[in-house]
């Protein structure tokens, strides 16, 4: 195995992992033993992935979950300001390693296959954090502590121009749940003219997350949201906190203090999605505007929730 080093530029310097198997059958290894892993959004990972290079180090990604995870050195220094989304792996999670040989497929499998060179983490923070994708006024998943300040919501314009056909129909389906697969066979669409849509809506709203194009797409009144015949849960004023933060309607400071670190935060995301069903967290936040829950989403002009 050749050495890690933090210069990207440098091929082969992760050629033969001792974690990969000849293995036709994905593994599991622990993040911070072998390497680094930074879990990113796909929204934000394929332009990432692009302003990085040719000679990026390996990258998982997977279209069922819409994750990335960027393979690190082990030792990697890392910043805590990271955009909305982003999470720094904690040490000991496992995660799926496939066969070298996997390089598509909706489950995990390779973006970029070891060999081809190393990801320096200052270059990954730099594309995640610069003008190319600028950061969401949201709660960093990765900082140990949420911000106490957000911007102000995404909101209507007085006369909003009107999306296209297009745009209103992947955006409905953005706010079911769907992957882009399944947006793509839904639609009869090439899968790359799905991602290309979903492009022009977070151009138009400076929402480079999926959270943040649900958020814009309602909040704008663009797209109503999808009705279910479920009732809403019975929901503490906890996870109420947690919906306004996770979509943009509340600073940090209103989750109870014992949610205001990266996990607990996350881990409470993940319950509330499994206790209302929903697939996805844009999913999440359409269900929590059907069922009135987010009422300030609509009416912008009473400005930021109060805990």
């Amino acid at each position: 195995m050749t050495a890690w080093t933090h210069t990207r530029s440098l091929a082969g310097g992760w050629d033969t992992p001792p974690w990969m198997s000849a293995s036709s059958e994905t593994l599991r290894a622990r993040c911070g033993e072998d390497f680094t892993a930074v879990r990113v959004p796909a929204d934000l990972a394929r332009p990432a992935l692009t302003a990085l290079g040719p000679r990026t180090g390996p990258v998982l990604a997977n279209r069922t979950t819409r994750t990335w995870h960027f393979l690190l050195p082990p030792d990697s220094h890392l910043s805590d300001d990271w955009p909305y989304g982003v999470r720094i792996m904690p040490e000991g999670r496992p995660i799926g390693i496939p066969p070298l040989t996997t390089t598509g497929g909706r489950d995990v499998h390779w973006a970029v296959p070891p060999g081809r060179g190393v990801t320096s983490p200052a270059d990954l923070h730099r594309v995640l954090n610069g003008p190319l994708l600028p950061a969401a006024p949201s709660p960093a998943r990765t900082e140990p502590q949420l911000p106490s300040r957000t911007p102000g919501r995404v909101t209507a314009p007085a006369k909003p121009r009107p999306l296209t056909p297009a745009q209103l129909t992947v955006g409905r389906l953005l706010l079911t749940g769907a992957s882009d697969t399944q947006m793509a066979a839904e639609l009869n669409l090439p899968v790359g003219t799905v991602r290309q849509q979903l492009n022009r809506i977070g151009r138009r709203f400076n929402a480079p997350t999926a959270v943040r194009k649900a958020v814009a797409l309602l909040a704008g009144g663009h797209i109503a949201p999808p009705p279910v015949s479920m009732l809403a849960p019975e929901l503490s004023s906890a996870d109420l906190a947690v919906l306004r933060v996770l979509a943009g309607l509340a600073h940090g400071d209103v989750l109870p203090a014992e949610l205001r670190s990266s996990d607990p935060f996350l881990d409470h995301v993940d319950e509330l999605r499994e206790r209302c069903g929903a697939r996805t967290d844009p999913h999440l936040i359409a269900l929590a505007a059907f069922w009135g829950l987010l009422p300030s989403l609509f009416n912008p002009a009473s400005g930021k929730e109060q805990p």
